[in-house]
């Protein structure tokens, strides 16, 4: 009896359904989504969920909107984030859920726009500007949850995505940022005392903000609750950590100019939105403004001039602002440019910036001035320039012209904080490597809301003693200093070097990586 012939059948004929056990097909799941364990069984590995890291993005804007939807009491805002920020971090990692700090944040805020709005009504023996004072601490300490944003965008996106999901949430944060003063001037029709609910209550110039700050935090309460799913995917477990052995320690002095740098960046931009935009209103409850904004004794401009022209930059900012992260988003950029020479040029450029609106001493334009016996001469008409009774640098400093300030601030602040932005959140993330960074973003945070409390403060100062040209001088130094730490520093402002066991948790085409690897192989040579 001959033996029975087996028919050779070739395997590509053979359809997966008739297969007892069927397996994804590798050109369907696509290369890079497929792993194999060590039986060689062919797995799909976790991918990004970028439902919840476009919530991210959506929250940290909710959050940021608020630091800037209010154009008095910057400094207590940033106080309560400064203070509470380190403390929400360690918490989140603690309890390795950002959950619950979010949404107690975004009740807080609730509550401190709640309390913003009905200060006049409210039976608390406390005068009124307190009140306002303890509802603004209330919105900073809120928004402490910005960190675990950060934090969530590292540990919820793998490491081909990093860069991208750092993007939404970072461009979410600054999108915030520069939307709230635009925000705010959508107001300045209603003028004071607005629409008027009762005798002592009335949405005006400087209630609307507060309304519109409780719709945001409703809106973000809506989407954490019903739409944000918390993954832990960009980090290592509790078991491959057992397995494999802890990661590296991560280096401190590079964090330490990621730190500086944030300080820097917020110190900047706190200062010229204040003297651009947090300078024109003045509450009749509190007085916080410390005079005439800097636009209307530069330029001569009436304050109608500057609502309108300040609208019109803060428009082109905020477009230009959105463009550069669309790009960086559509083109994946944060996965094309390398961190460091993005840190340079965003520098450099905040450098360029201060020297061309600089009041050089041999600038042709002058500053229009007037005294205290103009304004009773005036009778009540709205006189521009410079009152020489109250700052006395009024009559030896030069003007800038409009043109080339307003020039330089929307498009040049705009594209160096927009690329900062990234560039920087990004390589810190990849500094402190594939681990929890809820502590570390918190105190990346401290290092923002120090900058917010103290710059107000100490720039006002010298505003009102020296004059602008001396604020330029401290906004020069400490960008030279930060661009100096950098360019100092470059062989240490790169990613952390993890063993091979937790190279998935980092991405092989990492342009920072491959350029350090450059440098070792030179050096080595």
């Amino acid at each position: 009896m001959s033996p029975p012939i087996h028919e050779t059948v070739p395997l590509t004929s053979i359809r997966q359904e008739d297969s007892p056990t069927p397996l994804p097909l590798l050109d369907e799941l696509g290369i890079e989504n497929v792993k194999f364990n060590e039986d060689e069984t062919a797995v799909e590995k976790q991918t990004t969920d970028w439902t919840s890291i476009y919530v991210a993005a959506s929250l940290s804007f909710v959050g940021a909107v608020q630091f800037s939807l209010f154009f008095v009491i910057v400094s207590l805002y940033s106080l309560g984030t400064m203070l509470v920020s380190p403390i929400v971090g360690i918490w989140a990692n603690k309890i390795h859920s950002s959950v619950p700090a979010i949404e107690l944040g975004l009740l807080l805020m609730l509550l401190g726009n709640v309390l913003y709005f009905a200060t006049p009504v409210l039976p608390i023996p406390l005068s009124k500007k307190y009140l306002i004072l303890i509802a603004r601490v209330f919105v900073g300490v809120g928004s402490a949850n910005m960190s675990l944003l950060r934090a969530y965008s590292v540990t919820a996106s793998t490491g081909v995505d990093r860069a991208k999901a750092i993007a939404y949430v970072t461009g979410g944060l600054a999108l915030g940022m520069t939307m709230g003063p635009a925000f705010q001037l959508l107001f300045t029709p209603l003028g004071s005392p607005g629409w008027v609910i009762t005798e002592n209550l009335q949405i005006d110039i400087y209630t609307a903000p507060a309304i519109l700050g409780c719709l945001f935090n409703i809106f973000g309460i809506y989407l954490v609750r019903f739409h944000f799913v918390e993954k832990q995917i960009g980090v290592p477990d509790k078991a491959e950590k057992e397995k494999h052995g802890k990661l590296p320690p991560y280096d401190k002095l590079a964090i330490a100019v990621c730190y500086f740098t944030w300080f820097c960046q917020m110190f900047i931009i706190t200062n010229l939105e204040g003297y651009i935009l947090l300078l024109l209103y003045k509450s009749n409850e509190c007085n916080y403004s410390i005079g005439t904004p800097l636009a209307m004794v530069m330029f001569a401009w009436d304050r109608s001039t500057v609502v309108r022209n300040v609208a019109i930059a803060q428009g082109i900012k905020a477009a230009l602002s959105l463009i550069t992260f669309w790009v960086y988003i559509q083109f994946n950029l944060g996965r094309r440019l390398n961190s460091n020479r993005t840190m340079y040029a965003c520098l450099a450029g905040l450098v360029f910036f201060h020297l061309l609106t600089y009041m050089w001493p041999f600038l042709p334009g002058e500053i229009t001035t007037f005294n205290n016996n103009d304004v009773l001469l005036a009778n009540g008409t709205e006189l521009v320039g410079c009152n020489t009774d109250h700052l006395t640098w009024c009559t030896y400093t030069t003007a800038v012209n409009p043109w080339i300030f307003y020039a330089g601030y929307t498009v040049v602040i705009a594209l160096t904080f927009s690329h900062s932005n990234i560039a920087l959140n990004t390589l810190f993330s990849k500094i402190i490597g594939p681990r929890q960074q809820a502590a570390q973003q918190g105190f990346l945070q401290l290092a923002g809301g120090s900058a917010r409390f103290l710059g107000p403060v100490l720039i006002t100062y010298i505003y009102v003693e020296v004059g602008p040209r001396w604020v330029w001088n401290i906004e020069l130094a400490v960008v030279i200093i930060t661009l100096a730490s950098w360019i100092l520093l470059k062989h240490r402002m790169v990613p952390l070097e993890v063993p091979e066991a937790f190279a998935q948790f980092q991405d092989k085409d990492d342009p920072d990586r491959v350029r350090n690897k450059k440098q070792k192989k030179s050096m080595n040579v």
